[in-house]
């Protein structure tokens, strides 16, 4: 289902055209509201209206999200509430109260058997597990690490806590050739979030690293490299972290995707310029149709792959991976709001 957002009112419509909310029910509406170095976010005006919609349906919303992984300013939840409250997102604008799902430090989650081969189980937020449905409202940008970021990645990395985070990064930490290093601390310099010390050579702390090579592309000697097959192994991983979610939530859960201030970067970092119009919005229950949809009409509206031009990934290896496991359909019917 897809909606112009000219009127913010729309999306009241949107939703109840793929909600099934029952009265009473616990309703988690997930969504990443923003660093304080960006402001291209989910706009807090469509939140409210989607707010709107679960309370007309008799249903107890909340906003949610998890703590980073990365030191700033959503790395424990006083500072996320904190930030969430200068970006617009608090009770008296939303009329919903927020709730940081992993608990004070990220730590606080459930874990939740994904299904998937790679990882066997993923440990989820625990606001987030105890919800009696799930609403994810996700902001479709390119990703830096997957090339696009939507649905799939809002909930396999998004709903997780810093150790489920760290289960899905752990593929992606490059590895140091000692033979090669030069000891020269460009990997160190270029590090945004001081993941890098250095001993007699560079040393990665798992726990801090989030993949996203910045490290390998800046080193001179190409000391710095990704293991064999990282990134497919990465992907699987994300993709499995958001089936957990699926299987968890089942029927109950779906999808709303918003192709507004379209970047090469997601909502964690600075952001470039968009790269194509506003699009509007998407609905679905089916999270791999409205990834792929979505996905391409940011083509359709660039008349080219705009985000693997640009990025030199391929954002549409997470759709592969997601149809195998049966997350859903890559064929799809868009249909327009009346």
């Amino acid at each position: 289902m897809r909606a112009e957002l000219r009127n913010p009112a729309r999306l009241k419509d949107l939703l109840q055209a793929v909600a099934q909310l029952k009265k009473g029910a616990l309703v988690a509406i997930k969504l990443h509201m923003g660093e304080l170095i960006n402001y291209r976010f989910v706009r807090p005006a469509f939140v409210r209206e989607i707010v709107a919609a679960v309370r007309e349906a008799g249903a107890k919303p909340f906003l949610t999200d998890t703590t980073t992984l990365y030191p700033r300013a959503r790395y424990n939840a006083l500072d996320y509430l904190d930030t969430a409250r200068k970006n617009g997102f608090d009770f008296t604008t939303i009329s919903a109260p927020v709730i940081i799902a992993d608990g004070l430090t990220g730590e606080h989650g459930v874990m939740v058997e994904t299904g998937g081969t790679l990882l066997k189980e993923i440990e989820i937020g625990q606001a987030i597990y105890e919800a009696d449905y799930l609403v994810a409202l996700t902001h479709c940008t390119g990703h830096i690490s997957v090339g696009y970021a939507g649905a799939i990645k809002n909930l396999g990395m998004g709903c997780t806590t810093k150790n489920g985070k760290r289960a899905v990064h752990q593929f992606s930490i490059p590895l140091v050739d000692t033979e090669t290093c030069e000891q020269c601390e460009s990997c160190i310099e270029s590090c945004p979030y001081s993941a890098i010390q250095m001993d007699e050579f560079p040393v990665i702390n798992a726990g801090l690293c989030i993949g996203c090579a910045r490290c390998v592309k800046t080193c001179p000697t190409g000391a710095m490299r990704y293991p064999p097959g990282w990134f497919e192994k990465y992907i699987t991983a994300l993709v499995e972290a958001a089936q957990a979610l699926i299987k968890k939530f089942d029927q109950n859960c779906c999808f709303l995707n918003f192709l507004t201030d379209i970047t090469a970067m997601c909502d964690c970092t600075f952001q470039k310029e968009t790269l194509v119009p506003d699009l509007g919005a998407l609905a679905s229950r089916d999270i791999l149709s409205i990834d792929q949809a979505s996905y391409n009409r940011i083509k359709e509206a660039a008349g080219r792959d705009l985000l693997r031009d640009v990025l030199a990934i391929d954002g549409q290896l997470q759709f592969t991976i997601a149809e195998q496991l049966g997350m859903g359909s890559r064929t799809y019917t868009l249909n327009t709001l009346g």
